[in-house]
């Protein structure tokens, strides 16, 4: 069987820990291969026979101004204009970490590494195009739910709960959404908003009466499939602004809401709409829509039912991990075999 190693910071740093790993592996797999050290670290690997996997889940060359990380990958300066016409410098190279000539030296690397390794795992058919540009032996090896990490709980509640959950990089699609939600709160004595990540977006919804929302910070990755059951939600929300970077991501979180048997509605833009099936097993939506279709999902238990059963139904049957990690495993046998041209389209 075959030993295969995953990189990261947090190991990364213990170099005596690295060094013996690498010694025993035969597959070594890093994420986010960013800059000269994961660079030379490839080459060398390389050099002694390792066989080296670059895992990616976003499109690396595409983020948004709006999200943190631009401060180490954006390359161009940002300034945002308000309604009124004053303009707010929000990104300006050399100030708050911000380095343009230096995120273009990482962006480069990113490409030189992604050339050199042996293979590219990526989720979606959408970032597998992107990275088949820089190298024919890329692979899907797509987001799956593990069934056996989501208890099934009954909770009593006494209001119907529309949740959503993501990081600090949603800002823009949490920020498009926040008007439908606090006017579905206002009309609506019996729905609560359910917050689920990064508290420091409390500012977009600090005008909603605290009865009436419920802020819950993130939780260790062990407790998270938990922590998302006992939120006791009726519906989840899945907005995304429509752009590239958006456009690449997977829809993990759809998954994750029809695991645990709740409606979705999702922008209706990939990486939802070519999983989703409207009014089948969830609710797609455009951006100035948002208001109706919870209010008609807040009206119709039937209709939450059903699409609830049929997503359980599509993510069990087609997003399993029980019935598809073998993909990892093929993918793998396949390097060790040195057949990788074989690999492209798994």
């Amino acid at each position: 069987m075959a030993d295969i190693l995953t990189i990261h910071q947090g190991n990364a740093s213990d170099l005596g820990f690295v060094t013996n790993k690498i010694i025993e592996a035969d597959i070594i797999l890093i994420p986010r291969p960013q800059d000269d050290r994961w660079f030379d670290f490839i080459k060398i690997a390389q050099k002694h026979g390792k066989i080296i996997v670059a895992d990616f889940d976003d499109h690396p060359f595409t983020i948004s101004p709006f999200n943190p990380a631009y401060r180490h990958y954006g390359t161009s300066e940002f300034d945002y204009k308000w309604p009124d016409g004053t303009v707010t410098p929000i990104w300006k190279d050399g100030e708050k970490e911000f380095h343009i000539e230096e995120n273009i030296t990482r962006q480069d690397y990113f490409k030189a590494a992604f050339k050199r390794v042996d293979l590219i795992s990526t989720t979606t058919p959408i970032l597998q195009d992107i990275f088949l540009k820089l190298n024919k032996n890329s692979v899907v090896l797509p987001n799956l739910i593990d069934f056996n990490l989501f208890p099934e709980i009954e909770c009593v509640k006494k209001e119907i709960r529309i949740g959503w959950q993501g990081g600090v990089s949603h800002y823009e699609d949490l920020y498009m959404v926040a008007p439908a939600i606090k006017k579905i709160i206002a009309k609506y004595d019996n729905v609560k908003f359910i917050f689920f990540g990064d508290v420091r977006f409390y500012g977009l919804f600090k005008d909603i009466p605290k009865d009436k929302i419920e802020w819950h910070p993130w939780v260790q990755n062990v407790a998270y499939p938990y922590k998302l059951v006992i939120l006791n939600l009726d519906i989840g929300l899945c907005p995304l602004i429509d752009n590239e970077f958006n456009r690449n991501k997977s829809a993990i979180k759809y998954f994750e809401y029809s695991t645990i048997k709740i409606p979705t509605i999702a922008s209706n833009i990939p990486p939802y709409s070519p999983i989703m099936t409207n009014e089948e097993n969830g609710l797609l939506v455009s951006d100035d829509g948002w208001f109706e279709v919870m209010e008609r999902l807040i009206k119709d238990k039937t209709l939450r039912d059903s699409l609830a059963k049929r997503a359980f139904d599509n993510i069990y049957w087609n997003h399993n991990a029980d019935k598809f990690a073998h993909l990892w495993m093929d993918a793998f046998e396949k390097l060790l075999k040195k057949d990788v041209t074989e690999l492209v389209g798994v």
